[in-house]
């Protein structure tokens, strides 16, 4: 793999945990890289937990537009866990099916599963069914705002539908981070933990600030990022 695809990998699955959809998947398995990678591609970040327990606890803390949960997993029984989510608003559950033990998951279902996915998991498979949940994905690696398309699955920009030049990494986050936001405001911290990560070290204000004055000259006379003093930046689109 080149040092950019390792980058724009990098950068789609911090993206996904920072700001994209989030998936909860609640399994005693060996969670898949290949899984993960490519629901990150598609803007999905994947939490994997082994039990059930800890499975409410991630509920709790990335309000994920879907669970997965297999039957066998620890903790309290799948069903009293689904009916304990359940108790908490309507997420879109799904149960995960092993034919070998295609019976476990009835109660799964009798407590408020909506559908079923087999195991081992396919990203396509999860992906067609997290789209019929309430809180749909399809387009969620896509974002639009104004004449400008950003597609983070294909690493793409377009303005007035004419792709342009592709975008440093760098920018390409800064502008996805502000398209997601705009016309509201997005502060210092918020930026560099979309651009940097919550971990990683924490880049000062003229970092940021040379990163917008680059994105501004990429965007010409289609969009404008002011600077609002004392809050952070925000995209204008013409």
């Amino acid at each position: 793999m080149s040092t950019r695809e390792t980058a724009v990998r990098t950068y789609l699955h911090r993206w996904a945990e920072a700001a994209g959809a989030h998936l909860l998947v609640v399994d005693p398995g060996s969670e898949s890289g290949g899984l993960t990678d490519a629901m990150a591609a598609r803007g999905v970040h994947v939490t994997w937990t082994r039990s059930t327990v800890d499975g409410l606890i991630e509920f709790g803390r990335v309000d994920p537009q879907a669970v997965v949960v297999a039957p066998d997993t620890p903790g309290l029984p799948a069903e009293d866990f689904v009916a304990a989510l359940m108790r908490h608003g309507n997420p879109y559950v799904v149960a995960a099916l092993e034919h070998a033990r295609a019976g476990d998951i009835a109660p799964v279902l009798l407590a408020g599963a909506s559908a079923v996915v087999t195991r081992p998991y396919s990203a396509i498979q999860l992906w067609e069914l997290l789209n019929r949940s309430p809180r749909a994905l399809d387009d969620h690696a896509k974002v639009t705002a104004g004449v400008i398309e950003l597609d983070a699955s294909a690493y793409t920009v377009t303005i007035a539908g004419g792709r342009i030049a592709d975008l440093p990494l760098k920018e390409f986050e800064l502008l996805r981070t502000l398209m997601l936001r705009a016309p509201g405001v997005m502060t210092d911290d918020e930026l560099r933990t979309a651009l940097w990560g919550s971990n990683a070290s924490r880049p000062s204000g003229n970092t940021i600030a040379m990163h917008v004055t680059r994105l501004r000259n990429r965007l010409g006379d289609a969009a404008d990022v002011r600077r609002i003093r004392g809050r952070g930046y925000s995209l204008t689109v013409g």
